[in-house]
């Protein structure tokens, strides 16, 4: 997803105006920089991972919604085969980057995560850090998980990991600022949309280049849509948990993990480890 050819004051500007889908532009240079996440907490997500999906080493791993690739890179790096998808040509380039320092072989592919062409290939998708509900057609979010299906072998696992919307609901709206590493300061406006059941997030970046903002939007779903979009691709859905550090799923949890499996009923769905 290239930034459109403006200069850095320009940008914000332009997407707010709407000239653009908001996903086309969001997930630019400035992300990694509004959303800083230390490799000890990379770790960790991915251990749980690892015990949700219980995979043999050599795996076939698709990573939808890759970004900058921490997790498609600490999976590789635990002996995975793993893909990892994107919209974004400049986090690409930044996953490709860290897979080469990281010494471990992924691969990057850019497209459209409405249009995945993979056919059975995969035993397991994971859909990591709310990247679903981007669109604003419904039927457009259930156009990707009828390409997850696809993609993944019989009896493959998908692992969507996300906010819950019932927490966020109440916690929202919320103002906030942060420094990062490199000097850059961000604040953000994160507000919650009662009548379009969205997520909004107002961001602006102030680094020695300048001043820019940015918008997004995410579908907040709740867990029963959820599951009936599942059901009906054909991935029923086996546990809901509070998060990939394995707690229990609450109203109240601050995000929500999915674990479903294709074409493979459960006999309950489980809300604890």
């Amino acid at each position: 997803m290239a930034w459109p050819a403006h200069g850095p004051r320009e940008r914000g500007r332009n997407l707010a105006r709407g000239a653009r889908p908001w996903w086309e532009s969001f997930f630019g240079p400035d992300y990694l920089k509004q959303y800083e996440v230390d490799l000890e907490r990379t770790a960790a997500e991915v251990d749980g991972m690892e015990q949700i999906l219980h995979l043999r080493r050599g795996a076939r791993v698709l990573d939808l919604a890759c970004g900058g690739g921490r997790h498609a890179i600490e999976l590789a790096r635990r002996g995975y085969a793993v893909t990892g998808f994107d919209l974004s040509e400049d986090l690409l380039r930044r996953a490709r980057e860290g897979a080469k320092r990281a010494k471990v072989k992924v691969s990057f592919v850019h497209g459209d995560m409405r249009e995945l062409r993979f056919r059975a290939a995969f035993d397991a998708v994971i859909n990591m850090f709310s990247s679903f509900g981007y669109f604003e057609s419904e039927p457009d979010d259930r156009q990707v998980l009828k390409g997850v299906v696809r993609a993944l072998k019989p009896r493959g696992k998908f692992l969507m990991e996300r906010f819950n919307r019932e927490s966020l609901a109440y916690e929202l709206p919320l103002q906030g600022w942060r420094v990062g590493e490199d000097g850059s300061v961000v604040l953000q406006e994160d507000t919650f949309d009662v009548l379009r059941g969205r997520y909004d997030t107002r961001q602006i970046v102030i680094d020695r280049e300048g001043t820019r903002e940015h918008r997004g939007s995410v579908r907040a779903y709740t867990l029963p849509e959820l599951k009936g979009m599942f059901d009906v691709v054909g991935l029923p859905i086996h546990r809901v948990l509070g998060g990939l550090d394995l707690s229990p799923y609450r109203a109240r949890s601050r995000r929500l993990v999915l674990f479903a499996v294709k074409g493979l009923e459960p006999e309950s769905i489980r809300t604890v480890w």
